[in-house]
This record gives structure tokens, sequence and C-alpha cells, in this order.
């Protein structure tokens, strides 16, 4: 079986309001460049409601030498790869999930700190053969109400996809099909534990 791509999420959004699937995301064919935008907005959106597993790595800082800090840290670093928005947290024990590393700064997409090495959980945009199926459910559903109005310009059509896809507006988008996302991704991480060691007694032995 074929991987999914993201072609393959907006030909499955075309079916769902009754338009022809396109071939590629080439600005010749007629909506493609469109849809293109759509995909990525649609799906950026998405994953930032909520930190999902299947988008999310460890990815140790990249330091950089000769760099000067005005921030009193030590030592720059950069995030290496392709990410979404900042880390979620860094850790300086990447062995231990439950360790969380606070004495940074961020600048510029950088990190200024005083120890190394240190570890980033970074968010991304994953290909769609990563995803889970509710996230795929909400995304397709997502996608096809924007394309109901790009390329049908139905807004009723838009409006019903849009509140299959996110619920009600008192619910913030975290209704619909993207609860069921949600929940399944919950499932899916152990749950953490309270950090009964960031206390000054504790930071001193580790120091």
């Amino acid at each position: 079986m074929a991987l999914l791509v993201p072609l393959d999420i907006i030909n499955a959004a075309c079916a769902r309001i009754g338009v022809d699937p396109l071939e590629n995301f080439e600005e010749e064919t007629d909506g493609g460049q469109a849809a293109s935008y759509i995909y990525e907005d649609v799906v950026d959106f998405n994953l930032g409601l909520n930190p999902f597993y299947f988008a999310m790595e460890y990815r140790q800082l990249s330091r950089i030498d000769g760099a000067t800090p005005f921030s009193g840290y030590e030592f720059v670093f950069d995030i290496p790869g392709e990410r979404l928005g900042p880390p979620l947290y860094l850790s300086d024990d990447v062995t231990d999930p439950d360790r969380r590393f606070t004495e940074y700064a961020l600048s510029n997409g950088q990190v200024h700190a005083s120890v190394e090495p240190l570890f980033g959980k970074v968010k991304f945009r994953p290909d769609p053969h990563l995803w889970i199926a509710t996230f795929r459910t909400c995304t397709i559903t997502a996608c096809a109400s924007r394309l109901a109005l790009a390329l049908a310009s139905d807004r009723a059509l838009y409006n019903e996809l849009d509140t299959e896809a996110y619920g009600t507006p008192s619910e913030q988008r975290r209704g619909g099909q993207m609860r069921a996302a949600i929940s399944e991704d919950s499932m899916a991480q152990p749950p953490r534990r309270r950090d009964m060691r960031n206390n000054p007694l504790e930071r001193a032995w580790r120091s």
C-alpha cells in the first residue's frame, strides 16, 4: 500500500465536496496552487491546536561557535531542522521525560543558555502517513470546507464542513472531529508525573 502524501489529503477533500481530483499542486493546474496553500495552512493550524505526539520529536540543539549572547547566558544554540514555532520545552537530560530545563532565553529563534548539551522537543509538520486516523479525517474535512469556498463558492457547505471538523464556535476549534483527534492522541501519551525535583536543593545537587 502506497504511503499517503499531501495530494491524497486534498483529493479526499475534493471527493467530500464533489469536485474532480487534482493531478498535482503545480501553478498551471486548475486550483492546484490554491489547494497547496490550503493544505499547508490547515495542517499547521490543526497541529497548533494540540501537541500531537506524531508531530513532535527530540532534537539536540546545535551550539553556535563564536556567537556572543547579550542575554547574560554563556552560549547560543540553533534548533536544527524545520519546525513549527519555538520548542515546546527544553531538557538537559533527554533520558528523563519529566525533566524540564528552564534556565534559558529565546531570542530570534535561537536559545541562549549556559549548559550543554541541551535537547528540545519541537513540533514539525509530519507527512500524512504518520498521522493518526482521527486527525487525518479532521484535516480532510477542514480542507474540504476551505475548498468548498475556494473552488465552488459554497459558503453554506463551508460552514457545514467547518462545524463538522471543529464543532461550534464556543468549543474554540477543539470540538467536532478535532475533539476525537485530541482524545485519541491523549491515550497514546504517557501521563507526566509532577516535577517534585524542581527545587533549590535538587538544582544545587545536580550542579
